[in-house]
Order: structure tokens, then C-alpha cells, then sequence
């Protein structure tokens, strides 16, 4: 009788087991083979080049070796903020929403196994004019010291380097050398932020005793010059460089200084402009101690 009781007593821890098994496998985060399976339908989705989001963000990693280029390009991937981008999708699990595009509407939501699929759109989409990070080509660079002007020539077969772990970030082939070590350049590379997420942006890392100068011609202008500024982690978080500066010059004549200070991460800066369009955009960059723990880098664009 004893023997009976006890294997009435398998059925509920039975069903425990299975109720257990059930939780467990429900919240798994899904696995790469489960990435490359949705990675169909997040394409089918993807009709106008909308801006593919993963939340949580750290599931990312995996999503962009499932979904690669195509759907998440770094572009993209590295973004400044979400501001021009029309519409985006978000592809979630665990519940997990990406906060980035709160404000977002909603157009249509759906499931795939362990994903949700949401398409957002942004109800008031930036329109940029001009973006200096895909003109780093047409730029004109020179280093400015007591009233003489060295110039950065371009140099579009640079030996690219990574420098790995703790090192610096990818110095890329197409850059403007302003002589002296590798790292004094202005060029397109990817940095991260205080969040650990990559920003693209353009390198330019002011030296002691001079004024790095980064002009484009002819820029067509909006209301606004808009942009942000930081330094890589790994040098912003020890907090004890110097403040870096960033004059905004239109047509000649001042708009707006930006001022980063260590700590202050992915910042934003915006200045009004009122010149004529099109007409000449500078960036002046400079700090009281330039050199190796100031590795500047920003985004800019006209809107």
C-alpha cells in the first residue's frame, strides 16, 4: 500500500516537471539556429529600408551575424540616434521593448515562435541635408598654429589597422594624415560609447599646441547644424583629461562652441544657423592638452 501512495505521488511531481520544463524552454533566449529562422520574415518586413532594432540589446550580437549586413548595416547599426529614420523594426524577445523608439507608432505587430515583430513608424522624421561623416571625402583638413596652416592631405590608401583589445579603434585606409603618429588623422571610424554601443563618427583627435581645422564647402544648409561628440570608454571613463572644444564656424563666422568633458558620453550639441544656402561649415577642434588620451570623434549633420 505504501508503494501505491508513493506512485500516486509521481503524477503532480510529474506534472511539476513538465510545467518546469515548459517555463524554462518558454524564456529561453532563442538560440542562432532560431535568429537565422526568423531572419525571413524580419526581411519580408523590411520594404523601405527601415532601421532594424533587437531588444533586448544584448541578443544584437546574434541577430546581426543571423541577419548580417543586408538587414543591419553599420550604418545603421552605429547610428548617432534614431531621429531621421522614417520607420523601424523592432524584433524582440522576452517581452523586451527597445526603449530608443518609444515615441514610435506602432503600424503592425506580429509573432514568429519566440519573436515579436513590431514595424514602427517615426512621426516626425528629421530630414538631413548634408551629413559630414559620408563627406569626410570632400573635406579640407589642416592643423592651425599661431596664425600658420599645416595641411592634412588626403590619403585614400592608408593601411588600415584594429588595435584590438584596449587599443585603439579601426583607423581606416581613406583619411586626412596630418603627419606626426598614426592616430593624428581625420577619417571615418567606430567608437563606443558609455553604453558600450558603436557610434560612427569621424575621428579627430586635436594635438598640443594646435587647432585641428575640418572644412567643407558649399553645405547645404537647414535650420540647424546638429551633431555629437565623445571619446572612446576605455579613455573617457578614467575622468581626468582635459575638456575638448568644437567651434562651429558658418560662412566664416561662429554658430556655436561644443564643450566635452570626460564623462559626458554620446552628447548631443545644435546650433541654429541663419547664413545663406549653401555656404561653407567648419569644425575647429582643440584642448588645453592634446594628444593620445584625446581620441575626439563626431557626428554632424545640416537639417
Amino acid at each position: 500500500m505504501a508503494v501505491k501512495a508513493l506512485a500516486w505521488l509521481l503524477v503532480p511531481a510529474l506534472g511539476l516537471a513538465e510545467l518546469g520544463g515548459h517555463f524554462y524552454f518558454s524564456t529561453r533566449a532563442p538560440g542562432l539556429d532560431e535568429w537565422r529562422a526568423v531572419t525571413p520574415t524580419v526581411r519580408k518586413l523590411r520594404t523601405r529600408d527601415e532601421l532594424v532594432v533587437v531588444a533586448p540589446d544584448w541578443a544584437e550580437p546574434n541577430a546581426r551575424y543571423a541577419f548580417g549586413d543586408e538587414l543591419m548595416p553599420l550604418s545603421a547599426v552605429a547610428r548617432a540616434d534614431e531621429s531621421t529614420f522614417p520607420r523601424a523594426i523592432e524584433v524582440s524577445i522576452l517581452s523586451a521593448s527597445a526603449p530608443e523608439l518609444r515615441g514610435f507608432k506602432i503600424v503592425s505587430e506580429a509573432r514568429s515562435g519566440k519573436f515579436r515583430l513590431r514595424v514602427l513608424e517615426n512621426p516626425a522624421p528629421a530630414k538631413v541635408l548634408y551629413d559630414f561623416v559620408e563627406h569626410v571625402r570632400d573635406a579640407k583638413v589642416a592643423e592651425l598654429r599661431g596664425g600658420a596652416e599645416t595641411p592634412c592631405p588626403l590619403n585614400a590608401h592608408a593601411h588600415p589597422t584594429a588595435g584590438g583589445l584596449h587599443g585603439d579603434p579601426a583607423f581606416p585606409a581613406l583619411r586626412h594624415e596630418c603627419g606626426g603618429a598614426d592616430s593624428h588623422f581625420v577619417g571615418v571610424t567606430v567608437v563606443e560609447d558609455e553604453n558600450w554601443r558603436g557610434r560612427r563618427c569621424l575621428w579627430a583627435m586635436p594635438v598640443p599646441g594646435a587647432t585641428l581645422a575640418v572644412r567643407f564647402d558649399a553645405v547645404p544648409l537647414g535650420k540647424t547644424i546638429r551633431g555629437y561628440g565623445t571619446l572612446p570608454q576605455w579613455t573617457e571613463r578614467e575622468l581626468r583629461g582635459a575638456p575638448v572644444e568644437v567651434t562651429v564656424l558658418v560662412a566664416g563666422s561662429p554658430v556655436g562652441t561644443y564643450v566635452h568633458r570626460d564623462g559626458d558620453g554620446w552628447k548631443r550639441f545644435e546650433f541654429p544657423v541663419a547664413a545663406p544656402s549653401p555656404s561653407d561649415v567648419e569644425f575647429r577642434i582643440s584642448s588645453p592638452r592634446g594628444g593620445r588620451d584625446r581620441q575626439f570623434c563626431f557626428q554632424a549633420d545640416s537639417r
